[in-house]
């Protein structure tokens, strides 16, 4: 795996400025109505451009990035990633769902002081469970969208043998693949912490750094092993 240019690629295209610039203001619009939920929708053709990304990166294409062009297949690509995510991570929210839960009943003054601390035991445990499930899910992600990407099926993302199988065969490679996806996004927070500019470039740019890893992967995983000589 070229790990290096993971990080660099989409600035070889011709048409990079135009195609970065069109992601990132499509990002700022979505962070900036994320608090009334409109801005939810607009992360669903970044997710479905992620995905074309990573079918061109895979297919060994020079250009990788696809055009802004078909919204309504973005958006509709990028549904069905949503969904794998939140499938994924169904545990981890109900075990944080049952935390808050707790929070909210402990807050009550005429609760008695031992259930109190007995509840508060018990939500520690969840929380613990909800990051490790969190972690677990999230880890599972990449074998999940590499899957859906080759067979363009919902059901593909959720054939857990085949993951599970998927994930051994490239165990050191999908390693990597996963923490540098992590370094990316932690790259694109501390951004978010420069504003405008972490805003538009880097969410963005993190978007296309994971597109990348993950394309790699599969193109890697399905070539043929060479002969023994």
């Amino acid at each position: 795996m070229d790990i290096g240019s993971a990080f660099t690629y989409m600035f070889d295209d011709q048409d990079w400025i135009k195609k970065i610039a069109i992601g990132g203001g499509i990002t700022l619009v979505a962070l900036i109505l994320t608090p009334i939920l409109v801005g939810l929708a607009l992360f669903l053709p970044l997710s479905g451009y992620m995905l074309e990304t990573l079918k061109n990166v895979r297919d060994g294409r020079p250009t990788p990035l696809p055009e802004w062009t078909n919204f309504g297949d973005l958006f509709s690509k990028g549904l069905m990633i949503f969904v794998i995510y939140l499938v994924y991570n169904i545990p981890s929210i109900l075990f944080s769902c049952i935390s808050g839960g707790i929070s909210a009943a402990t807050a009550n003054p005429d609760i008695d002081q031992d259930l109190v601390a007995t509840l508060g035991i018990v939500s520690a445990c969840a929380s613990c469970l909800q990051v490790i499930l969190s972690l677990l899910g999230n880890a599972l992600l990449p074998a999940a969208i590499i899957r859906y990407a080759e067979f363009g099926s919902l059901g593909a993302a959720f054939q857990f043998g085949e993951i599970f199988n998927f994930i051994r065969n490239n165990i050191g490679d999908y390693i990597i693949v996963v923490l540098l996806s992590w370094v990316a996004g932690l790259i694109a927070a501390f951004g978010l912490i420069l504003c405008i500019i972490g805003v538009f470039f880097t969410g963005f740019w993190s978007i296309l750094v994971t597109a990348n890893l993950y394309g790699q992967l599969a193109r890697k995983a399905s070539s043929p092993m060479p002969a023994a000589l």
